[in-house]
């Protein structure tokens, strides 16, 4: 009898190997059209990332810039860094990937809770926005061995000549795959507040490539920004043309 069709994962060409399917996968592609043997890998994982614009978000090679919605409405600019080879995927999230050792890194984004600062925020928070189970980590079933390894605050400069806080986080955590093999995964974590959101840039390797990935990860984590966009004034009828 013929072989059931694989299904065919965003961004990954056709004659992939199973072994880059599998670090795809484990990098967070989804499948096209759920065809085949493997109709319930989703065809895209949530982020909470609303862009603003419709242009691509890659500033120059290995450098993302781009504006998004705040849960208050105002428009926030969020950049980093990633190694050069890595893969932008397309559609409304920002992730990028190295669809050879399944590295990646990715935005998510979730209203500040009522009464709380960033500071503040309890470890369940980044838990639930991390594995949420319409997400990258959690589509699966839940996440085992979930451990913050590092936990601190970094006070970054902002345009504005004062100091943002970041908070910066050594995650590891088992998930499962559509397979239900499950998969050690190392994560860095920077997480930041603007316009009544919380950014959470997370940038993660196989459990096994830590010690190898950890300077490359470190590297995205540090390079994260997420800045309130200066507002626009509207133009007077001074500004209007003659």
């Amino acid at each position: 009898p013929p072989l059931p069709t694989r299904a065919a994962l965003s961004g990954v060409p056709d004659t992939a190997t199973a072994d880059e399917l599998a670090a795809a996968y484990a990098a967070g592609a989804r499948a096209d059209g759920g065809r085949g043997a493997n109709t319930m890998i989703r065809k895209r994982a949530e982020s909470g990332v609303q862009r603003v614009g419709s242009d691509s978000p890659v500033f120059k090679p290995g450098a993302i810039l781009d504006g998004v919605r705040s849960a208050d409405g105002s428009t926030v600019d969020v950049s980093f860094a990633y190694p050069k080879e890595w893969t932008v995927a397309g559609g409304p999230n920002l992730d990028v990937r190295d669809v050879r050792t399944s590295d990646s890194a990715y935005l998510l984004a979730a209203p500040l809770p009522s009464g709380q600062a960033l500071d503040t925020l309890p470890r369940s928070f980044f838990a639930e926005l991390l594995f949420r189970s319409d997400g990258k980590y959690g589509a699966y079933g839940g996440v085992d061995d979930f451990a913050i390894a590092e936990s601190g605050v970094a006070l970054l400069s902002s345009p504005s000549g004062g100091e943002q806080p970041y908070r910066r986080l050594s995650l590891r955590f088992d998930v499962l795959t559509y397979n239900q093999n499950t998969v050690r995964r190392r994560a860095l974590v920077s997480a930041t507040a603007a316009g009544g959101s919380v950014y959470v840039l997370v940038a993660s390797c196989l459990g096994s490539r830590f010690k190898e990935a950890e300077p490359a990860l470190a590297s995205i984590q540090d390079s994260f920004r997420a800045l309130a966009a200066p507002r626009r004034l509207r133009p007077g009828p001074e500004d209007k043309p003659a």
